[in-house]
């Protein structure tokens, strides 16, 4: 016996004739016939008697369509109980994020999802420093995903990029290339420079660049924000800091950024990390699929770095 079965006998008990009842149901009339006689066998009693070209229910078949009609009734009631149940959950996605996306273009990128998904999905976000500490804390099940740089080297990580960010050069606003809107490597040379120092990301971004462009920065920013205050301070009004423009959309009215000609193309992207042979959420592939929308609609070229990061 089974539950298509149970819904034919009600729909032929209703309307007391096999053909309507066949097409009523969009099965033949015979398939209908069939199912009627096997149920009849497995229930040991005889469902229907024939009145001409119709037929009506047996005493036995009104008691049995009683106890159908309630069995259906409570099986359609916990069907819809749980869908309801089912729309109302809410999915957590754990994620960690370096400090530079959480101003903003993070939260901004999440509520975007939110706003075109079916999904019911909470983001449980928390920042952590440096890509460096992020990556294992996604390989050991901390996070679902983490908003970071590329992972190179992890080949247990699938990573997406999502958000671009150029190589500038900061000043003060008291500093002679303060009025610049660009400037080159050569410009640079001429005064003393500030980068990222380790665990920073950016600091193995930039190593082998600066080796290349013989530039030897003291190594003083831990992150983008710090860059920032740094150069904002007077006593540092002589230096050129070389940073990444994540910051450029909370800049001290004392500090300048500028673009640096020999890296107009993106330097590097902040993306998604996720593990890659883990069996996910229904709710986290839907998510991955739609980062994986974005990035294909919105990066068109390798970022710099990838020459560089060691």
């Amino acid at each position: 016996m089974n539950i298509s079965q149970l819904r034919y006998f009600v729909t032929v008990a209703q309307m007391e004739h096999y053909g309507h009842a066949a097409a009523a149901l969009y099965i033949t009339q015979p398939a209908l016939s069939n199912s009627i006689k096997r149920l009849e066998r497995e229930v040991g009693f005889p469902l229907f008697s024939n009145v001409g070209r119709n037929v009506t229910l047996t005493p036995e078949g009104k008691v049995f369509l009683d106890h159908v009609v309630q069995s259906l009734d409570t099986l359609n009631s916990g069907i819809i109980a749980g869908q309801e149940h089912y729309n109302k959950r809410t999915q957590t996605i754990r994620v960690g994020s370096v400090a530079s996306l959480m101003r903003g273009q993070l939260s901004s990128f999440l509520n975007n999802y939110s706003g075109v998904s079916d999904d019911n999905v909470e983001f449980d976000i928390s920042l952590v420093s440096f890509t460096r500490e992020l990556l294992p804390m996604v390989i050991e099940g901390v996070f679902d995903a983490a908003f970071c740089g590329n992972p190179v080297g992890e080949q247990s990580l699938d990573w997406i990029p999502l958000f671009r960010q150029d190589a500038v050069a900061i000043v003060h606003e008291s500093h002679p290339l303060a009025d610049k809107t660009m400037v080159s490597i050569e410009d640079i040379k001429r005064y003393p420079q500030l980068s990222y120092r380790a665990p920073s990301y950016m600091y193995y971004a930039f190593k082998s660049m600066f080796v290349e462009y013989g530039l030897e920065p003291k190594l003083v920013f831990d992150d983008d924000i710090s860059a920032l205050s740094v150069m904002a301070v007077t006593a540092n009004s002589n230096c050129v800091g070389i940073a990444i423009d994540s910051a450029k959309d909370c800049l001290w009215d004392s500090v300048r950024m500028i673009q640096i000609e020999e890296f107009l193309e993106p330097y590097h992207y902040a993306g998604m990390a996720y593990l890659a042979n883990k069996v996910h959420s229904p709710e986290f592939e839907a998510f991955r699929e739609y980062v994986e929308r974005y990035s294909r609609e919105n990066i068109h070229a390798e970022a710099t770095e990838r020459r560089y990061y060691r």
